[in-house]
C-alpha cells in the first residue's frame, strides 16, 4: 500500500517531541507536553508520523472510529429541531424523531437540544428507561472521548476526514448508476443543505406551528398542519425535489412495517400488534391518560410487549376492553424490494448529514434563542394591561407561531423581524419612515427588543399602528417572557442596580445638593445693585443657568447614545427636561435682556466683532429651534390626529414622515451646537478674551 492509499490524516506531519517519542497533531499540545514532562527544556519539535495510539483507529471502519464515543462539543452542534441531539446519563441520543411524540410536548426536548439534560431528566423521570421509548437507531453512542486514546480536536479531525471519504464514496456510487438520491422524510429534507432557502423557511414555519399544537395537545390542529405540509410538498415546483411519501400506499397486500413507521405522531399514530396494524389516533384524543404507554410504540411493532403487563397496553385484556374493530387497518405485509444501490446511498447520506451537522447559520440562530429573557429582565408591566386598544387589533386573528431561532434568521433589509412583548413584527414597511432611522432598526433585527422599545416610551397610538401594520406572528408559548402586571419594581426597570452604582447615585445627589447650596449662598452674598451700563443681576443668573443647561443637554444626549436599558431611558428623560428648561430660560432671558443695560464691547477687529454678534444670534436661534424640534417630534408621534381619529391611513404616514423630519432636524442642530457653536464660543469669545486680560468672566458673573 503506497502513501496515497493511506488515511488522509496518516500522511500529515505530526509534531514530535525532541526529547522523547511522543507526537501530537497540534503545536500547543506539544508545548504543554514539553513544559510538563521536560521541565526547563526549550521547545523542540521534529517531524513525526501518526502516533501509535491513534494509528490503530485507522484500521477500524471510519464510522466506527468516530461514532463509538462522542464529545460534548459535537453534541453542542446538533441543536436544531430537525437535528436534535441530547446527552442523557452518559449516552447521546438523536431525539429528532421522538420529539413530536414526547408526552410532554416537543418544545421541552428542543429547549435541551445540543446539551446534557441528565440532571433534569433524572429529576422528572427517575427510574424511566429512555431506550424503551426510542427506536434503536436513536442511540448514537457514549458521551465523551477517551482522553488516553485521542483528544477532542483529533476526534473532529477524524470526523472531517470521514466526511471527505463519504463524499468520495457517494461520487463513486453515483458514477455506477443513473439513479439519484432524494430525501424521503421531512427531517432529511430539512437537513439537505442544497434545499431552496425559501422552501426550507416555509417548511420550518409549518413545523413550528405543528410543535405548538402538539405542546397544547391540539392534535386536530397538528393534523391540519400536516396536511398543509403535504400540500406544499405536492406542489408541481417542489415535488421533483424529494421522495417524501405524501399518501399511504396501496394496503390491499398488507402493510409493511416501513409504512407503519411513517405514522409515529400523536396526530397520526399507527402501531403493529401480533401481525395486525391499528390506527390509534382517535383513541389517543379520547384517552389522554394512556398516551404515554401508547406513544412509546407509535410507528413501531409492539408485539414484543404483548401481555407483559396484564390489563395494560398491549395485552389481551386491554384489546378486548378498549380496541374498536374500525381501528384495525390491516395485516402486516412484506417489505417491498429495495434497490441495494439506493439503500447504500441512503446510508451514506444519513451518515454524511450526521457528521456534517447543521449549517453555521442554523447553529448561530439556535444559540441566539437559547437565552430567553426572564422576569429579571422585564422592562415594563404587561403591555395589554396598559394599552387596552391593542387587544382590539389582534382580536379574531389566528397569528402563526415563531421560535426565537426562526426570528433570529430574519436580519436582512428584505425581511427584518423583531420581537416585542412576545410578538413578532416585520419591520420592512417601517424602513424609511422610522423617526429613529433605519440603522437602529436593522441593528436590532432578529432580536427581542422589548426593553429598547420601552425605553423610548412609545405612545398608545404608535403601538396600535405597530400592531396594525407590522404584526406577523407570535412567539411559541414555551419561549414567552412573562410581562405580568404584578412585576416588581426591580423587574420593571430592567437590570437590578449594583451596590456600587447605588452608592455613586447617592454621592452624585450629595454633590448636586452642595452645588445648589453653594449657589444660593453666593447669591445671597452678592445682592447689591449693579450699574445700569452693565448686565442686570437677573440676566447674569440666567446666563449661568443656561450655560449649565446647555452642557447638561449635550451631556445627557451623549450619555443616552452610549448606554442601554433603564439608564438610557433616564438620560433621555433628563435630556428632555433640560431642553424644556432651556426654552423657558430663553424666554425669560429675552425679557430681562430688553430691560437690562448693555456693557461696552471688547476692542477688536470689526469682522471678529461681527462674527461674535452673529454667534450670539445663532445661539438664540439654536436655543429656540432645538427644544421646538424635539416637541414637534413628540407631537407628531403621540398627539397629532391620525387614522384612529380621522379614519385616513395617510394621516399616519404623514405624521411618521413629519416626526422623522423633526428628529432629524433636532439631531442636526444638536451636532452643530456641540461641534461648531460651543467650540467657537468657548474657544474665542471666552478663552481668547480671558487670555488677553479682559474681564470676560466678570462681565457675565452673577457673583460680583
Amino acid at each position: 500500500m503506497g502513501p496515497s492509499d493511506m488515511h488522509p490524516s496518516a500522511c500529515d506531519a505530526f509534531f514530535g517531541c525532541g526529547y522523547c517519542s511522543e507526537a501530537y497533531p497540534d503545536e500547543k499540545q506539544l508545548s504543554v507536553h514539553i513544559k510538563m514532562q521536560h521541565e526547563g527544556q526549550k521547545y523542540l519539535s521534529v517531524p513525526a508520523p501518526l502516533p501509535s495510539r491513534e494509528q490503530r483507529l485507522l484500521h477500524q471502519p471510519s464510522a466506527a472510529a468516530i461514532s463509538k464515543d462522542i464529545p460534548l462539543s459535537e453534541v453542542n452542534r446538533h441543536c436544531t429541531p430537525e437535528d436534535c441531539w441530547v446527552a442523557l446519563n452518559g449516552k447521546v441520543y438523536d431525539l429528532s424523531e421522538f420529539m413530536d411524540r414526547h408526552p410532554g410536548g416537543p418544545t421541552t426536548i428542543l429547549s435541551w437540544a445540543g446539551k446534557d439534560a441528565s440532571k433534569l431528566f433524572n429529576e422528572i423521570h427517575k427510574g424511566v428507561k429512555i431506550d424503551s421509548y426510542l427506536r434503536p437507531e436513536a442511540l448514537l453512542g457514549n458521551l465523551g472521548v477517551d482522553e488516553s486514546l485521542m483528544s477532542d480536536e483529533f476526534w473532529h479531525t477524524l470526523r472531517e476526514a470521514r466526511i471527505v471519504e463519504i463524499r468520495e464514496e457517494i461520487d463513486r456510487v453515483l458514477s455506477q448508476t443513473s439513479s439519484t438520491h432524494k430525501a424521503d422524510s421531512i427531517q432529511r429534507l430539512l437537513q439537505d443543505k442544497s434545499l431552496d432557502s425559501g422552501l426550507k423557511t416555509k417548511l420550518q414555519r409549518l413545523e413550528t406551528q405543528k410543535r405548538v399544537a402538539l405542546d397544547s395537545e391540539e392534535y386536530d390542529k397538528a393534523a391540519g398542519v400536516k396536511k398543509e405540509i403535504e400540500k406544499l410538498l405536492a406542489a408541481q415546483d417542489v415535488a421533483h425535489l424529494h421522495e417524501v411519501p405524501l399518501e399511504s400506499k396501496n394496503l390491499s397486500g398488507g402493510i409493511p412495517l416501513s409504512e407503519v413507521a411513517r405514522h409515529n405522531k400523536p396526530h397520526d399514530c399507527w402501531i403493529a400488534i401480533n401481525r395486525s396494524v391499528y390506527d390509534l389516533t382517535d383513541f389517543l384524543m379520547q384517552h389522554p391518560e394512556q398516551r404515554n404507554s401508547i406513544l412509546a410504540w407509535a410507528g413501531r411493532d409492539a408485539s414484543a410487549m404483548w401481555d407483559k403487563i396484564p390489563g395494560r397496553f398491549p395485552s389481551k385484556q386491554w384489546m378486548e376492553f378498549f380496541m374498536r374493530p374500525e381501528a384495525k387497518m390491516g395485516e402486516v405485509g412484506e417489505e417491498p424490494e429495495k434497490d441495494p444501490v439506493m439503500e447504500q446511498l441512503k446510508q451514506l447520506h444519513d451518515e454524511l448529514r450526521r457528521l456534517e451537522g447543521p449549517s453555521k447559520a442554523d447553529i448561530e440562530a439556535a444559540k441566539t434563542s437559547v437565552k430567553v429573557p426572564g422576569k429579571t429582565d422585564a422592562p415594563t408591566l404587561s403591555e395589554e394591561s396598559r394599552f387596552p386598544k391593542l387587544a382590539q387589533i389582534s382580536a379574531g386573528k389566528e397569528l402563526p407561531f415563531f421560535t426565537r431561532a426562526e426570528v433570529a434568521k430574519h436580519t436582512s433589509s428584505e425581511e427584518p423581524y423583531m420581537i416585542i412583548h412576545n410578538r413578532v413584527y416585520n419591520l420592512k414597511p417601517l424602513l424609511g419612515s422610522h423617526p429613529g432611522g433605519d440603522d437602529i432598526l436593522l441593528s436590532k433585527a432578529g432580536t427581542d427588543c422589548t426593553k429598547d422599545f420601552e425605553v423610548f416610551e412609545h405612545s398608545e397610538k404608535a403601538r396600535v399602528q405597530r400592531d396594525r401594520d407590522l404584526l406577523v406572528g407570535q412567539l411559541v408559548l414555551a419561549e414567552n417572557t412573562d410581562w405580568s402586571a404584578d412585576a416588581q419594581v426591580s423587574q420593571v426597570v430592567g437590570e437590578e442596580v449594583s451596590e456600587l452604582m447605588r452608592y455613586m447615585k447617592y454621592k452624585v445627589t450629595d454633590v448636586a445638593l452642595l452645588a445648589v447650596g453653594w449657589y444660593v449662598y453666593k447669591t445671597l452674598q452678592n445682592r447689591k445693585p449693579l450699574s445700569q451700563f452693565t448686565y442686570s443681576r437677573a440676566l447674569r443668573h440666567l446666563h449661568l443657568i443656561m450655560a449649565v443647561g446647555i452642557f447638561g443637554a449635550v451631556g445627557t444626549a451623549q450619555a443616552a447614545a452610549n448606554t442601554e436599558g433603564q439608564t438610557r431611558k433616564q438620560m433621555l428623560w433628563w435630556h428632555k427636561q433640560s431642553g424644556l428648561a432651556m426654552l423657558v430660560a430663553l424666554i425669560l432671558r429675552v425679557f430681562f435682556r430688553l430691560k437690562s443695560g448693555i456693557p461696552p464691547r471688547f476692542p477688536g477687529n470689526p469682522l471678529v466683532q461681527m462674527i461674535e454678534t452673529q454667534s450670539l444670534r445663532a445661539f438664540y436661534l439654536l436655543a429656540l429651534m432645538l427644544p421646538m424640534s424635539g416637541i414637534a417630534n413628540e407631537y407628531f408621534l403621540k398627539w397629532a390626529p391620525g387614522s384612529d381619529r380621522t379614519g385616513n391611513a395617510e394621516d399616519d404616514k404623514r405624521n411618521d414622515r413629519l416626526a422623522k423630519q423633526s428628529v432629524d432636524a433636532h439631531k442636526l442642530l444638536g451636532k452643530f451646537l456641540q461641534y461648531a457653536w460651543l467650540p467657537f464660543h468657548l474657544g474665542y469669545t471666552t478663552l481668547y478674551h480671558y487670555s488677553q486680560g479682559r474681564g470676560v468672566v466678570r462681565k457675565v458673573s452673577p457673583f460680583i
